[in-house]
């Protein structure tokens, strides 16, 4: 009995994450998947559920030493009635025999299943916590990083139910049965059959059937079966699924579709490439595009010509970056705009002007790297990729006129400070150019997205590749270009 009320129990609190957050109905603005800081408060939030569920069993444990002690008392009575003839001869063996099973027998039914003060305690608190555990969409959100990083990286689900992510062995962040479960139900809802049949499959090779919480959460070799065989029986592939697997489609009479679609390939190939630097290109001391720049020039790495294009390394301080990550933390945690999708998977925060001497010291030095006036410019923004966070194909300059357009201009540069090391992947990728920027604490990236000429140039295209292992921290400043009237030349037509 109190085994079954220990699993009923865990089944209340949610403690097992990876199974339970499909039970959640409400969805809520944030998302865990999107951020590495809100990823945290599970940690803490599971720290919770432990603590709590220790409690509960310090409780049982208390309850199930009383009744131990008990049972001997019971059991040297029990030895007494070997003769039950003599033992019911005796008048007061029969009045203790009624009295125990009509009294003492009830109360022991209603001591060992009403739960006392303290386990009524550890259940409200268990209550309480279930409001915050992740919903099925944080768990929808969760496979799909996953599946993206497997898309992105041709990772196979051995691999990853191994704890193998990219090179990195980690054993002990292998998959359980359950998780590979709860990824063949999401490819198999994402229309994915041939990869649905690969994580049922892992699933049953990593099948424990003494597991207690396979139990808890009624999870059976017949659940992954009866999945599998609605698969087999469906047995349908879809026509447009070649292009997940690496193979241009033929152009269809949908050019915005075929478009998106050679895209998302081309940003596949290009995060596992490895690019060539061409010859041509160099790495010196810039000491030219500022006055200041002449007594404390930059280190900088040409990357490309068209676009204009630049690394600088050593260009923003680890007490820069504490301040930003230790400032914005609390907004990261607290904004909206963070979003996991097919297009973004992140957690952005702006950092809106006046600020300290932290901000108007990077756009000074903003303005040492670009020669470019920081009048008018886009606020800093810090954005925070979390699991197989990514970004897809796209430019930073406008595409439509709007007001901000006419009195800024369009987006003429672009320069994003890399706030940390990414373990693996997170690379920031121009496919059109070839060019891959691993990110590197301390170095940011500066490049054109306009002609001189002020037409846009589609080579500036990028994306953010997924992070494999890690956690992704860079912060954009985006240069208008009508302040830059006085700062670049003029084109002679």
């Amino acid at each position: 009995m109190l085994k079954n009320k220990y699993i009923q129990f865990l089944a209340l609190s949610g403690v097992v994450i990876t199974c339970c957050i499909g039970f959640g109905k409400a969805i809520q603005k944030k998302s865990y998947a999107a951020s590495s800081v809100e990823l945290f408060k599970l940690l803490e939030l599971e720290d919770e559920l432990v603590e709590n569920l220790q409690a509960y069993v310090k409780n049982l444990k208390r309850k199930l030493n009383l009744l131990d002690k008990s049972l001997l008392t019971m059991k040297a009575e029990q030895n007494l009635k070997d003769d039950y003839e003599t033992y019911l001869g005796n008048p007061l063996n029969s009045f203790r025999l009624i009295h125990r099973l009509h009294t003492d027998w009830r109360k022991w039914h209603h001591y060992a299943s009403k739960a006392n003060r303290g386990e009524l305690e550890n259940i409200e608190k268990a209550h309480q916590m279930r409001k915050r555990l992740p919903t099925a969409l944080d768990l929808e959100q969760a496979c799909r990083g996953i599946d993206d990083l497997m898309s992105f990286y041709d990772l196979k689900p051995g691999e990853l139910a191994a704890g193998n992510l990219s090179g990195y062995s980690i054993p002990k962040t292998a998959l359980s049965a359950q998780d590979c479960f709860a990824m063949g139900e999401f490819c198999l809802r994402d229309r994915k059959e041939d990869r649905a049949e690969d994580w049922f499959n892992v699933t049953l090779a990593n099948f424990n059937e003494d597991k207690l919480l396979y139990k808890v959460n009624r999870f059976s070799r017949f659940s992954v079966h009866n999945t599998w065989a609605a698969l087999l029986v469906k047995n349908q592939k879809l026509s447009g699924d070649s292009y997940q697997f690496g193979k241009l489609p033929k152009e269809s009479e949908n050019n915005q579709l075929y478009q998106w679609i050679n895209e998302e390939i081309l940003t596949k190939r290009n995060c596992r490439a490895i690019f060539r630097q061409p010859s041509r290109l160099h790495c010196r001391y810039n000491s030219s595009t500022t006055p200041f720049t002449r007594i404390a020039p930059l280190k900088m790495e040409e990357l490309s010509t068209d676009p204009y294009m630049v690394i600088y390394h050593d260009v923003i301080y680890d007490s820069e970056i504490n301040w930003l990550l230790n400032t914005t933390k609390l907004t990261l945690s607290l904004v909206d705009t963070g979003t996991m999708s097919e297009f973004r998977a992140s957690k952005d925060s702006t950092i809106f002007l006046p600020q300290r001497k932290v901000v108007r010291t990077l756009e000074e030095r903003v303005t040492d790297m670009t020669g470019l006036s920081m009048e008018m410019s886009e606020e800093f923004s810090l954005i925070n990729y979390g699991l197989g966070g990514h970004y897809v194909l796209h430019t930073d300059y406008n595409n439509q006129f709007n007001q901000t357009r006419w009195v800024r201009g369009d987006r003429l540069a672009t320069v994003l400070f890399y706030l940390g090391d990414v373990d693996s992947g997170g690379a920031t990728i121009f496919p059109m150019i070839n060019v891959s920027v691993t990110p590197k604490k301390g170095s940011a990236v500066f490049w054109h997205n306009l002609h001189n000429s002020g037409d846009m140039n589609i080579k500036s295209m990028h994306s953010g590749c997924p992070v494999i292992v890690g956690s992704k921290y860079v912060l954009t400043k985006w240069i208008n270009e009508l302040p830059q009237m006085f700062f670049t030349p003029c084109i002679r037509k």
